[in-house]
């Protein structure tokens, strides 16, 4: 089961100020540590979000995308 969460943050600006917002996140179930685990580090895209919601079910599809680095070729060295 994944759940979504939510927790208010604060932060300060000219030293009386104080901003709040939301900040959501996904908690993943442990069986799949092994799969997310190497895409930790990366920064990806919000390319959609979907709901979608009948009778019997409701679905949320969110695809994340990158585009990755450009290749060196080993022939030619960096600058």
């Amino acid at each position: 089961m994944v759940k979504f969460q939510a927790r208010w943050m604060k932060k300060r600006y000219k030293k009386k100020k104080e901003y709040r917002y939301k900040h959501y996140s996904l908690d993943f179930p442990a069986k799949l540590n092994e799969k997310i685990e190497p895409h930790m580090n990366k920064d990806f895209e919000i390319d959609d979000f979907t709901a979608k919601e009948t009778a019997k079910k409701e679905v949320i599809n969110i695809t994340l995308s990158r585009d990755k680095p450009a290749l060196q070729s080993l022939n030619q060295k960096p600058k």
